[in-house]
């Protein structure tokens, strides 16, 4: 199993870098179709492929659990490479549409990369490669907005023609992908007691991810011009923008080295909770830079929390419809964000979302609280460690 996480990671990060990089600069490759960067059609093609994931993603899940889970990583691959290609070639607007469709249609690779190593692992082991393949996620928010800004300046007439060279990185991805073993399909079912446990705390644990996805990102879209009032540098902006992702890449081994099985929701909601409240006071750089810092050790507990329970939640025979069910609960956790963000700075302020923020993780909090989940082995195996 030491070499099928890597090549797992290696799967989700060449589909991640073109997914999450690439809608940073939307607004700019929709000028090859004469639309203004301020276009209507930004916003909406912003959130295509995330509505259309989060609609396909539980039936993808039932495909992988019925064909096989190395299979439904590789149709991903392929659908994304389809939809890139497409995207590059289209010449006209109702083109790209099509095309950024289909690749929220055959997204979900997150989903199939974790449906894949639940066949490997399970309890501590699984919630711990689910942290590792969140943090090819966080490699890639890292690693392409930098990259594809260089691109466009050394070819700023690209325009949507990047989609055409950025399809070689999923169809490396799936030939990355050969390299797994094929998986058996296994019908049988889990326990009649299991069975009913996870019937009871499976919606909890799909509301909970819902509001954690929610309150992490409805602070990002509009984070440039809140920024902006005090810091005068873009290239400072970003990297206190991305400065949560890259704690979470560098503590993440020294977390999982030095606790164990010890993973805390509930403690990682409350920083980010604090942290986005924080946001709402500050007015300088040091500040901010702290509170980036809460907030990003915030993700780091709270995904691996988050990742204990659904590790512990999982029934095998039926794991990729239930990791299609959670990211779903991600793609449409990040629509409502951007809707919600949208409104609250057009009628409110710029630091509206940060409170949208703390409010979802308060709610998570008491969810998880008041919830069969508190009750469950998540909670006694951290009690052990």
């Amino acid at each position: 199993m030491r070499s099928t996480l890597p090549v797992v990671m290696a799967c989700h990060f060449l589909a991640a870098f073109t997914v999450l990089g690439v809608p940073l600069y939307l607004p700019r490759l929709l000028t090859s179709f004469g639309l203004s960067e301020r276009s209507l059609w930004a916003g909406v093609l912003f959130s295509l492929p995330a509505v259309m994931t989060a609609l396909s993603s539980a039936w993808w899940g039932r495909f992988a659990d019925r064909f096989g889970r190395r299979l439904s990583l590789q149709r991903a691959l392929t659908g994304l490479t389809l939809a890139f290609v497409l995207a590059g070639v289209s010449p006209s607007l109702p083109w790209l549409i099509v095309a950024l469709a289909l690749q929220g249609v055959a997204g979900g690779t997150l989903a199939a990369a974790n449906g894949y190593l639940s066949l490997h692992l399970r309890g501590e082991d699984l919630a711990k490669a689910l942290n590792w393949t969140q943090s090819s996620a966080r490699l890639a928010l890292l690693s392409a907005p930098p990259l594809m800004g260089a691109i466009l300046m050394w070819q700023p007439d690209i325009g949507h023609h990047l989609w055409l060279g950025l399809a070689v990185l999923p169809l490396c991805g799936l030939v990355v992908s050969l390299r797994l073993t094929p998986d058996p399909v296994t019908e049988s079912p889990a326990p009649e007691t299991k069975h009913r446990q996870v019937k009871t705390t499976f919606p909890h644990l799909w509301v909970i991810q819902f509001l954690f996805n929610f309150a992490m990102v409805v602070t990002f879209p509009y984070f440039l011009p809140y920024a902006a009032h005090w810091l005068h540098s873009d290239v400072l902006i970003g990297v206190l923008y991305s400065w949560p992702h890259l704690i979470y890449l560098l503590l993440l081994p020294l977390w999982h080295r030095l606790t164990g099985r010890s993973v805390y929701f509930v403690p990682g909601m409350l920083l980010m909770a604090l942290a986005a409240l924080w946001h709402m006071q500050l007015n300088a750089t040091p500040a901010l830079l702290v509170a980036r810092t809460l907030f990003g050790c915030g993700m780091l507990l709270a995904y691996s929390g988050a990742n204990q329970m659904l590790s512990d939640s999982i029934r095998q025979h039926s794991a990729g419809k239930q990791f299609g069910q959670i990211d779903a609960a991600g793609k449409w956790a990040g629509v409502a964000a951007g809707v919600a963000a949208g409104w609250l700075v057009t009628h409110c302020s710029l630091q509206a979302p940060f409170l949208a923020s703390a409010l979802a993780a308060s709610g998570a909090i008491a969810l998880f609280i008041f919830s069969p989940l508190r009750g469950s082995g998540y909670v006694r195996i951290t009690r052990r460690s």
